[in-house]
Formats: C-alpha cells, structure tokens, sequence
C-alpha cells in the first residue's frame, strides 16, 4: 500500500492554510466513551509504523509530506523529546492517531485524524476533544493546529466550533498524489 506509491503521480497545487490557535482551555471536560482506549506510541517509533497511520489516516486528503521524507529525517521528527504520538483504539483495534509537538509556550496538534472505518461513526468530535484536552495537559500558553483546502470540507468549521481562532491563511504548493478519479 504506502511502499508503492509510484511518485511520477505526485504534482504540487496550491491550497489555503488556515492557521489556528485556542488561548483558553474548554471548560468542560470530555466523558471517555468505554469502548475508546488511548495509547502511547514508546520511543523509538519506526518509520513504516507511522507511516501506517499517517497515510492510514490522510491518504484520502493528500498527506503526502511524510511519504515523501527521507526515512532518517523522519524519524528523527516522530522520536524528537517534544513530541508524543498517540494512536485511539476502539474495541482494541486502532481508529486514529494524533500526533503532539510541545514548544516552549505552545502545544501543536501536529496531525490528527481517524482511519476510515471509524468516519462518520460518531468519534470525529469525541478524538477531537480528547485531542484538545489532551494537547492542554502538556501545560502550554496557547495550542495550535492548521489546516487547509486538501482536509475534508467542513475541517475548518469544525476546528472553530470546538473553540480555535483562525489567525492568518496563506497559500501554499501542496503535494497531492493523483489516483484513479482523485478529486483534485
């Protein structure tokens, strides 16, 4: 699956980021839903591991970045001392991973998403404020994620609705892969 990408599909387009932050914890605290476990990825994590979910997670969205890494660099990224990778579990089998990058007064929600089982099943909004609370607990001033046109259309809205503050957008060259009937 990941191994074959054949990268003469691969070309650059331009999509919006959006830029968001959340400067107030949610007040509320999130209810764990009995069925949901949430593990730690132990250091050293392999390259082809994350790259399961990572592709598992964004392959429809055009994540490409980390594909396309050479192998040393990322794992040098995914094993740095500031940033932990968590995978959500339903029923013992993984349904996503979010992935944390801890700065001197900031916490990034790096990547996240769910696998594509696990869409539209009614876990988006829960991973997402657990991921929220979760990215609080590292005790930063503020939390940050971005996100852009390739995500899934409503991702943006979603984000603002659970609290983040758009706070500048650019254009950026993306990398998307072009498979059979791809959308973009």
């Amino acid at each position: 699956m990941i191994n074959t990408l054949d990268f003469s599909h691969i070309r650059f387009v331009p999509a919006t980021v959006s830029f968001l932050e959340m400067h107030a914890a949610p007040a509320n605290s999130i209810l764990i839903k009995p069925e949901t476990t949430f593990t730690r990825l132990e250091k050293p994590v392999s390259v082809a591991e994350y790259r399961e979910y990572y592709y598992g997670v964004g392959k429809e969205w055009h994540w490409l970045d980390r594909m396309v890494m050479p192998d040393q660099e990322l794992f040098e990224k995914i094993n740095a001392a500031n940033t932990e990778i968590w995978v959500m579990k339903i029923n013992d089998v993984p349904a996503g991973f979010a992935e944390f990058v801890c700065e001197n007064d900031f916490t990034e929600i790096q990547y996240f998403g769910l696998l594509p089982d696990f869409v539209g099943k009614g876990y988006g909004s829960y991973f997402l404020a657990w991921v929220i609370e979760k990215a609080w607990s590292y005790h930063p001033t503020w939390i940050q994620l971005n996100t852009c046109t390739l995500d899934h259309p409503n991702a943006l809205a979603v984000y603002q609705k659970a609290g983040f503050v758009k706070v500048r957008t650019e254009v950026q060259q993306r990398r998307v892969y072009e498979f059979k009937g791809s959308r973009v």
